[in-house]
């Protein structure tokens, strides 16, 4: 199941958050001498139109427009008999249920007189799409990646509220699981316990036998636990995504070292930013880090991988939400960790 439990209420997303976050994304298309901006949403890219709606879309596709002035409008292929319930759970903006999204978006912007549109990662948006869009030859689109993260990087204290939340749900599932149970009931036991406790997202890995891969497998392919293996859980709650992984050992004599990097793992995420947090990862690990990456919902795709070792290894805009993943090695055998750097709201 994909997506499981959703809903909006007041506490948890105020309406006033979200059109503060369309107010600055329309004071920048203005700027920019835009007529609107256009995100393409489909089962793996719901966190654009999640951000700005407190809607997570799923199945079909769909477009959000955002006009310079006005309420946005969600051209979506789900049938009208959900219209109303998707109401419930988007409290703003109008839906328009049609079968070619694209097109009913392109003749908005044709009847508004609008020239210049600028579209979430252009060069992501299927040719179709696209097509669609400009089917009278008298709209222009432009990439407005950069225009959309300059609003993003703006991290809101409701949504710092919500990773915090989510973060704490993810930790305490990994925490409480039965560790003696076979792979497939610890996967079982984590995914019931997080949606249960609302997360509408939730995706379970394990990989069973570090001795011989650190690859994380879905429940169909797993097999016995070795004596060393690692679980990775990463959910959404509300919208705010997290990813949590503990490595775990079923020799006594390895506790003690496990411990020990979880904890100087631990240490590292309480600091300010992420380049904080790899910094006091990499003085302090008990072993030796041989790889990191570092995540966050910049576009949208949920916790994309904008730094990693060996790559570029900083990136140049601000993250106050992100996620770490890292890897060492203790005793010769791998050990996995990942959590969120969460900072402080922006004013």
């Amino acid at each position: 199941m994909r997506r499981g439990l959703m809903g909006w209420t007041e506490a948890d997303l105020p309406l006033a958050v979200l059109k503060q976050r369309l107010s600055r994304v329309q004071d920048c298309l203005k700027g920019q001498g835009l007529g609107g901006l256009v995100l393409y949403t489909n089962l793996a890219r719901p966190a654009a139109v999640s951000f700005l709606t407190g809607f997570t879309p799923y199945w079909s596709e769909g477009l959000l427009l955002v006009p310079a002035a006005g309420d946005p409008v969600f051209a979506t292929a789900l049938s009208k008999r959900v219209s109303e319930w998707i109401r419930s759970v988007m409290p703003i903006g109008s839906i328009e249920n049609t079968p070619q999204p694209a097109a009913a978006i392109g003749r908005r912007l044709t009847a508004a007189d609008v020239r210049r549109v600028g579209v979430l990662e252009l060069d992501l948006l299927p040719a179709a799409q696209a097509a669609a869009l400009t089917a009278t030859d008298a709209v222009a689109l432009e990439d407005a990646t950069d225009l959309f993260r300059t609003v993003r990087m703006r991290v809101d204290a409701a949504e710092i509220a919500l990773v915090r939340r989510a973060n704490e749900l993810a930790r305490q599932c990994l925490e409480t699981v039965d560790r003696g149970g076979d792979a497939r009931a610890m996967m079982a036991d984590i995914e019931a316990r997080a949606r249960l406790a609302g997360a509408e997202e939730v995706f379970v890995g394990i990989a069973p036998d570090l001795a011989r891969s650190t690859a994380f497998l879905r429940s169909d392919r797993l097999g016995a636990l070795g004596a060393r293996f690692a679980i990775r859980l990463s959910l959404s709650l509300k919208g705010a995504w997290v990813r949590r992984t503990i490595t775990l050992g079923r020799v006594p004599e390895a506790q003690a070292k496990l411990a020990a990097a979880d904890a100087a793992f631990a240490r590292a995420l309480v600091s300010p930013s992420p380049a904080d947090a790899l910094k006091a990862l990499e003085e302090h690990f008990p072993g030796t880090l041989t790889a990191w990456s570092l995540e966050a919902c910049v576009g949208s795709y949920p916790l994309e991988v904008v730094a990693r070792s060996g790559g570029s290894g900083t990136f140049s805009g601000n993250l106050p939400v992100s996620v770490v993943s890292a890897q060492g090695e203790l005793d010769g055998l791998p050990w996995l960790g990942a959590g969120p750097v969460i900072g402080e709201a922006q004013p």
